[in-house]
């Protein structure tokens, strides 16, 4: 088996039409840059025309010519067609040439102004074929990396002609950078670095947002007694129990967005606007809301970003009996509820003397009076309440089938046993 190996430096470019190899010398005038034939047969090389340029014992190492095909036979028979370039000529020149980049909301224009030679190759019958020069453009934007920004540094590959002025449009840049484009990356490690032209650096008009709602949670118990279902239990809860209180986070790409506008709707009525960077907000009601953010600058205006809200309606209910024997289970006298904005429980003896009293429904009675143990039995309570979902100025009043309890307002009143 024939093989050809080349030496010095060089790099080979694939994907050549038209001939076995394509072969970029960084400088043909270096005693290194020769290719050879490794067979064990008689060599041969001509160039594209036919001429013979040597042959025979000796004639294995070639010394190729810049911007010369070759055609190497083993005992009259044609084995690799290669065609070679010097560098040297090839090298782009920068120093009259402009990058400029333009930024908009969607994309980035990177426009570059200069002279290219050409890299372009013939095959042996003849046809000249000319390829792009294969580059890079390298700057930096912002990525998001689950909780803040961090500088991402890209690289992407493009691809440049011997046009005087080329245009490249790159995805939206989200901070100021400077752009600068490296051509024919496979120079790097030679003698003389790629060549590489640099821009002044752009100022970035492009939003990004990655919004995020922070519910602030409510445990008052360690012993995992929910007496109130739907309670916001994580921070990414957006529904559940009132009052709900929600912290919302825009996350834009600060200092490129300067301005924010919130607004929470509940169903098409706007109840709140504001222009903070980021919101607070406590819903008190039940229902159905909606929270939209925006950042802006001068020139762009993100995407807004929506927010279901979920509040449910009031609940109230109490049980009959609790058992205050300290193993843990049904150890208080506790209501169930959901969504109430208002709540006041009197627990009364046999002989209608006030016990204990207590306003926050998450919290209950354990039981005891003055710090000792209450004696079992019944106990009567009473209990004023209202829900989120209670209209304004709605009456306290005792349900009955002609008069029944308005919504949202709770007059309850019953008797608890308590056992041990």
């Amino acid at each position: 088996m024939a093989q050809t190996s080349i030496s010095g430096r060089y790099h080979v470019i694939t994907g050549a039409q038209g001939v076995d190899k394509l072969i970029v010398f960084e400088d043909l005038s270096a005693s290194d840059a020769y290719i050879s034939y490794k067979g064990n047969a008689t060599p041969a090389w001509k160039d594209f025309s036919g001429r013979l340029i040597q042959q025979g014992a000796g004639a294995e190492d070639l010394y190729p010519e810049d911007a010369t095909g070759y055609m190497l036979y083993e005992d009259g028979t044609l084995l690799e067609t290669i065609y070679v370039l010097d560098y040297r000529r090839l090298r782009a020149d920068f120093s009259a040439a402009l990058l400029t980049a333009e930024a908009d909301c969607e994309q980035t224009k990177l426009t570059l102004t200069a002279s290219l030679p050409e890299l372009a190759y013939n095959t042996p019958n003849g046809q000249r074929i000319v390829l792009p020069r294969e580059a890079t453009v390298h700057y930096a934007t912002l990525s998001w990396n689950g909780d803040q920004y961090q500088d991402s540094l890209v690289a992407d590959p493009i691809q440049l002609s011997t046009a005087p002025q080329q245009t490249f449009m790159l995805p939206a840049v989200y901070r100021n950078t400077e752009f600068k484009i490296t051509t024919d990356d496979f120079s790097q490690g030679w003698s003389t670095e790629a060549d590489s032209i640099e821009s002044e650096e752009m100022q970035a008009v492009a939003i990004v947002m990655h919004p995020v709602s922070i519910t602030t949670s409510r445990d008052y118990n360690g012993l995992g007694i929910e007496n109130e279902p739907g309670r916001p239990i994580d921070e990414g809860t957006l529904q559940g129990s009132a009052p709900l209180e929600i912290n919302f986070k825009t996350n834009a790409n600060k200092p490129v967005a300067e301005f924010f506008r919130w607004k929470i709707y509940k169903g098409s009525d706007l109840l709140v606007e504001r222009f903070d960077e980021d919101q607070r907000y406590t819903f008190l009601e039940n229902g159905s809301y909606q929270v939209r953010c925006w950042a802006y600058n001068g020139t762009c205006t993100s995407d807004s970003s929506v927010f279901d809200i979920s509040i449910s309606e009031s609940l109230l209910r109490v049980p009959n009996a609790f058992t205050p024997n300290g193993d843990g289970f049904n150890d208080e006298f506790r209501v169930v509820y959901r969504s109430l904005a208002e709540f006041h429980c009197w627990i009364y003896n046999r002989w209608g003397k006030l016990v204990y009293k207590w306003d926050d429904p998450a919290k209950g009675w354990d039981g005891t009076i003055n710090g000792r143990p209450a004696a079992e039995g019944a106990y009567y309570y009473i209990i004023r309440a209202r829900g989120t979902d209670a209209e304004p100025g709605a009456k306290y009043h005792k349900a009955t089938l002609k008069r029944p309890a308005a919504i949202g307002v709770y007059q309850l009143s019953g008797h608890i046993n308590l056992l041990r």
